[in-house]
């Protein structure tokens, strides 16, 4: 058994690792925790080791959950292939490449409605979601049952077999969708009522790993 507070710190680092692929530092738990001290952080993950829900060692974020905890906690998450951020070049390939766990409660404990892409080109990469910006190389996470389009948010869309993150806007017969880039060559998508076009699900979470290195 573990005390509330010690389940507070265990949940932060699942969710941690779940959201960014890497473990907290110290630092970055005390922040977390809102803790005026890092030895009350190291107490916290003394006793977590203590009654293994976690290791440690001594590099540079080195917790490790235990696989009963990481069961318990995570879902495996498929990513479906690669999604332009850009003009629609791609193929939408319904392909599992492979899988990326993340917490269950990133994702309310609802694996079935969820799948990522990896982004490429730059068209969205000035539009943050829960303050990160899509850059290239990011996996976005879809929820595949939002499909109601509006214009403060990103889709994914499929457009003649080609998948695209865009901000979508319609007018009359035709949709526009918008880029939100810092790079001024990107330009708006038109689309027609008659173009075969998806709505494949609304971007509600962006994972920027190399940015953890």
């Amino acid at each position: 058994m573990i005390t509330d507070k010690q389940q507070k710190v265990l949940d932060i680092i699942t969710d941690f690792i779940g959201r960014y692929g890497k473990s907290p530092t110290i630092e970055e738990l005390q922040k977390l925790t809102q803790q005026k001290s890092k030895r009350w952080v190291v107490q916290y993950l003394e006793a977590l080791e203590k009654r293994w829900f976690i290791t440690r060692w001594s590099w540079f974020r080195s917790i490790r959950l235990w696989n009963g905890v990481w069961f318990q906690t995570m879902l495996n998450i498929p990513i479906l292939g690669i999604a332009n951020a850009g003009r629609p070049l791609a193929l939408a390939e319904q392909y599992e490449y492979w899988t990326l766990p993340i917490s269950k409660n990133v994702i309310k404990w609802d694996s079935e409605n969820y799948f990522l892409v990896k982004v490429e080109w730059t068209s969205m990469n000035d539009f943050k979601v829960n303050g990160k910006y899509i850059e290239n190389g990011s996996y976005v996470l879809i929820d595949k049952k939002q499909k109601v389009i509006n214009t403060h948010d990103a889709f994914l869309f499929v457009v003649d077999n080609a998948a695209v993150l865009k901000i979508p806007k319609k007018e009359w017969n035709n949709m526009y969708l918008i880029p939100k880039s810092r790079d001024t060559y990107h330009k708006p998508i038109v689309v027609s009522e008659d173009d075969d076009v998806l709505v494949n699900g609304k971007v509600v979470d962006v994972f920027n790993f190399e940015k953890l290195a």
